[in-house]
């Protein structure tokens, strides 16, 4: 009998006896990494569509590991801290009407805007770097209309739905006109006035998909997975 001794054959044994568990930690290795390069690319993405997105929107993203060969991307607490940003993303992901804002509640509650109406920016809105409408003040009513020695005082005023507003300008003159409903700043010159649309009430406001998130996460994926594989079972088989 003729005895062959191939070296490393016993090695080669023990790795294909624990193929199995080798493919399973190969496999979580290699989805966790993808999913990692999907949610870094979804939040580039969001980056590139969106107007100056918060720290805050872009933290939103996450990866969890939610159960065996099982990897989740995206807004992992949709009920918790991050329930804002899971209703204003997902309008931007499906499309559709956009939900009531929590100013748009107390207007409503005020009897400033009637219901069913939402708010966009208007030619006088002071919007923060992340294009997002600064709050207004509606506070100290009288200090803003006396101004200071630097900048004119103003006031505000409401438009509702159908109104034709009245006002007088320092020059005596008035005027009478339909305005398009909204919150409106007038600036108290000392030539007379002038008026600003701050707010514009409208009856809907909806928006366009502008985030495919889904195409993101496939294509990310498709480009990843099998090379995430590939290296990660590499790896496994070197122990």
């Amino acid at each position: 009998m003729l005895t062959v001794k191939i070296e490393g054959l016993e090695e080669l044994k023990r790795k294909l006896s624990a193929m199995p568990r080798k493919v399973e930690i190969a496999t979580q290795r290699a989805l966790l990494k993808t999913a990692t390069a999907v949610k870094d690319a979804e939040v580039k993405e969001m980056g590139r569509v969106f107007n100056k997105p918060t720290r805050w929107t872009l933290g939103a993203m996450k990866v969890k590991a939610t159960k065996k060969m099982e990897v989740e991307v995206g807004i992992l607490d949709p009920d918790g801290y991050y329930k804002r940003a899971a209703s204003y993303l997902g309008t931007q992901v499906g499309g559709g009407q956009r939900r009531v804002k929590a100013m748009e509640k107390s207007l409503q509650s005020r009897y400033l805007m009637p219901a069913g109406w939402f708010t966009v920016p208007g030619e006088g809105a002071k919007m923060d770097a992340y294009g997002n409408m600064s709050n207004m003040g509606f506070a100290g009513r009288e200090k803003r209309r006396k101004g200071t020695r630097k900048s004119y005082g103003f006031e505000y005023f409401v438009v509702q739905p159908g109104a034709r507003r009245s006002y007088q300008l320092k020059s005596g003159k008035t005027g009478n006109h339909s305005m398009q409903p909204g919150i409106y700043m007038r600036t108290l010159t000392g030539f007379g006035s002038a008026i600003k649309p701050v707010m514009i009430f409208v009856k809907g406001a909806r928006y366009q998909v502008r985030f495919n998130f889904e195409k993101v996460a496939r294509d990310t994926a498709n480009a990843m997975m099998q090379a995430e594989f590939d290296k990660a079972i590499q790896l496994e088989l070197a122990k």
